[in-house]
């Protein structure tokens, strides 16, 4: 765990770094020259694969050479990581998605969206396991049906209502033994008066809250995500 937790830091560490040179050389040089000093030619058609593949579009020549460099130091991350998971070193390995144009800042700022909360629920009840049941070391919920498939946020930071909606989703597995997709979008939109502020993040419970005064939730495919 250490060995990952080192990694990830001295990639963020070096991709910053690079970052802030191109930024400052970018205001006193041209971005041919400042390419070839960043950017390696042999990735140049993994590049345009990329940017086809997750429809990137960019503003200007300066905005796609700083997206170029972050990617490649991503990439480079990851291979170095997954040759290592082959060796043993780490237990899962890593993929190009269209975050890898991303810092891991920028990641952080605009996904993290769930803010933790000390707030204390004062009727709540404390849940106590009983002695007499022998409890599994591990389930995985996903073959039992309790878990829809995949989703994305996208660039929202709203995963307070993804695990809000998975929470729910599960339970209501469990009472009717029907999987439904639920409406993170009816969460974005609706709690804003609980205290929850949409794609800039929000609490959990504040998401419960309304649902219980709403008696329910609209489901997904009737109230469609927008990440916004």
């Amino acid at each position: 765990m250490r060995s990952r937790t080192f990694a990830n830091e001295t990639n963020g560490h070096q991709n910053s770094k690079n970052i802030y040179i191109i930024l400052f050389t970018l205001l006193f040089g041209d971005v041919a020259s400042i390419s070839l000093k960043f950017t390696s030619n042999s990735m140049d058609n993994e590049w345009e694969l990329y940017k086809k593949s997750y429809n990137k579009v960019y503003k200007d020549d300066n905005e796609e050479l700083l997206r170029r460099v972050i990617w490649e130091d991503n990439v480079r991350f990851i291979e170095h990581h997954n040759m290592a998971a082959d060796r043993g070193e780490h237990s899962y390995w890593l993929g190009i998605n269209h975050f890898a144009d991303m810092s891991e800042k920028e990641v952080t700022r605009k996904m993290k969206g769930y803010k933790m909360s000390h707030h204390v629920i004062k009727d709540a009840s404390l849940y106590l396991p009983p002695n007499n049941v022998q409890v599994p070391d591990e389930v995985d919920w996903r073959q039992k049906g309790y878990v829809t498939p995949v989703k994305d946020q996208g660039q929202c930071g709203s995963c307070w209502s993804f695990s809000s909606t998975g929470a729910l989703e599960g339970q209501h597995f469990r009472k009717t033994g029907q999987l439904v997709s639920l409406s993170e979008q009816n969460l974005v939109d609706c709690t804003f008066k609980y205290g929850n502020g949409g794609c800039n993040g929000g609490f959990v419970f504040r998401a419960y809250q309304y649902v219980k005064d709403n008696n329910g939730i609209d489901t997904e495919s009737s109230y469609p995500y927008e990440a916004r």
